[in-house]
């Protein structure tokens, strides 16, 4: 009983969610927000093109320089140099394919 109980309380709960988020937008629609971009717009859209770069540089970089590193420990003989290596390529594949085939 409990399991329906919270089924209901918790569809109830988003009902109500969703109906206090349409007056937001009719007073955004009120206030002049018509979908098109303002006169400025472009300026704002090549700093937040600028920036992706510079994001997409320095993870490229820092990606760089831990593989050196780890082919580094190899060369000098570390035993724990792999297990470093399998961590890395393992974070690497989770950001590149499993976090967008999850959120697809």
């Amino acid at each position: 009983m409990t399991g329906r109980l919270g089924r209901w309380v918790l569809v109830g709960a988003a009902v109500v969610a969703l109906a206090g988020g349409f007056p937001g937008l009719a007073a955004l629609r009120a206030a002049g927000l018509n979908g098109t971009a303002p006169a400025g717009a472009g300026a704002f859209k090549q700093l937040v093109s600028t920036l992706t770069s510079n994001w997409e540089w320095l993870i490229g970089t820092g990606v760089g320089l831990v593989l050196v590193l780890i082919a580094g420990l190899m060369i000098a003989g570390s035993v724990r140099a792999p297990d470093h290596l399998f961590r890395v390529i393992g974070g690497i594949m989770l950001i590149l394919i499993v976090i967008p085939a999850v959120l697809a």
